[in-house]
């Protein structure tokens, strides 16, 4: 029995897809069974190149050059002697190790891909990450205790740079109905995208980081009609804030066209006194989709006394209606987003592009003047179709950034992605 599919993210997500398949990604693994009928290895390579040049002189360009090699493990859920009503308790783990090697000189500059040493200024040479987690399952439930791949609020798994964010915690999920899907757990620490280890949650505001010493959360899914899905999320970062988030989406299929229509609502406060947090995010997404192209139109506002809170890390908020690379969250900020898609596979099979434009304002620089911003993407993928080259895929990402008051830039991304399933 499968669990309910999962609300999909939205942003820059094709990275996700081209770089993490159907292993350990909610995007393209739109059910998760608490019974893997077989062992399941995924070996990757990654070649990433990323560099951002500020038009500002005075400004850094960041950015590096490396490759990495990944293999993940999943294990079959093996039956044990105990039972209850007559239904086994299952045992499994599942395991991954991550590595990548820097093949650029060092730019002795954070680019938010390598590790890096305030203190001797330093990029790292090469990183490793590994982790395990211990399954236990029964029926349509499964306790997972150790390394988690998550894919909700605040725990997003982060594939646009290099190696994989991941989590450490205890999570339980359950299939209670054919409808209703839930999922509760406490996430103790946090391996960011550009980092070796597991590390507590921290966030920081006005120059001050406080240090959690947990995410407790609650999520709640429910498939009211075959096309309507409905979301609840609560998560509690101990002494930093808490967030509720509400998610509905529906899907209308026509012979010729396909409309997806999402509405998102987080709300965002202090927990403690800490911080002075007071966010809310309000967002609307519609994607229409005719024979190989896709049309997008999307508004988010964010509503309260302060912007909307991200934890330290590098870690995306990918819930959102439409993560950039911007993001677009500052107090205040009103956003509109335009997208639009185009599949090649008429005419080259493999190929899709899509381009991006979103637009910001009402929020307020550091000096205090009013301000605005705008992000322009193009995303370009190919999975090549030759036998004897399947598992590559390329992939080409574009951004342009312009501010009013601030730093504009201009960003390249290129990534060269083989896997293998066996």
């Amino acid at each position: 029995m499968t669990l309910l599919p999962r609300f999909k993210p939205h942003g820059l997500t094709a990275s996700t897809l081209l770089v993490m398949g159907s292993f350990y990604s909610p995007l393209l693994a739109a059910a998760e069974s608490t019974q893997t009928v077989q062992d399941e290895w995924k070996f990757t390579l990654k070649n990433a190149y990323i560099n951002r040049d500020f038009d500002n002189p005075n400004l850094k360009d960041t950015g590096s050059w490396s490759q990495a090699a990944s293999l993940f493990y999943k294990s079959k859920m093996q039956e044990t002697p105990l039972q209850i009503a007559d239904k086994p308790i299952t045992i499994g783990a599942d395991a991954s190790v991550q590595y990548a090697v820097r093949l650029s000189k060092d730019k002795h500059v954070a680019d938010t891909v390598l590790p890096f040493d305030v203190q001797t200024q330093s990029q790292a040479s090469n990183y490793l990450k590994y982790g395990a987690t211990l399954k236990l399952g029964y029926d349509k439930t499964l306790l997972s205790v150790g390394e988690l791949w998550l894919d909700l609020p605040v725990t997003a798994v982060d594939a646009s740079r290099q190696l994989l964010t991941s989590y450490w915690g205890t999570n339980l999920k359950s299939q209670i109905s054919d409808q209703l899907y839930a999922e509760i757990g406490r996430v103790t620490k946090v391996s960011p995208r550009n980092e070796e280890d597991f590390k507590k949650f921290s966030f920081t505001a006005n120059g001050k980081t406080v240090y959690s010493d947990g995410l407790n959360y609650l999520d709640l899914r429910y498939q009211l009609t075959p096309s309507l899905k409905a979301e609840y999320y609560f998560g509690n970062l101990e002494d930093l804030y808490n967030k509720h988030y509400v998610g509905l989406e529906h899907q209308w299929k026509q012979p010729n066209f396909s409309l997806s229509s999402k509405f998102k609502y987080f709300n965002a406060k202090n927990d403690g006194h800490n911080f002075d947090i007071d966010a809310q995010n309000i967002g609307l997404l519609e994607m229409l989709k005719v024979n190989n192209q896709s049309f997008g139109m999307g508004y988010q506002q964010i509503i309260g006394e302060s912007a909307y809170p991200l934890p330290d890390g590098f870690l995306p908020e990918t819930y959102f209606i439409n993560w950039n690379a911007t993001g677009f969250f500052k107090k205040n900020e009103k956003s509109y987003h335009l997208m639009y898609g185009y599949d090649f596979k008429d005419y080259v099979p493999g190929l899709n592009a899509m381009v991006k434009y979103v637009y910001g304002h009402d929020f307020k620089a550091a000096n205090g003047e009013k301000n605005h911003e705008s992000e322009s993407n193009l995303i370009l993928n190919y999975a090549l179709q030759q036998p004897y080259l399947k598992g590559v895929s390329l992939q080409y990402i574009r951004i342009d950034y312009n501010v009013k008051h601030g730093n504009d830039f201009g960003e390249d991304r290129l990534f060269v992605n083989y896997s293998k399933k066996f």
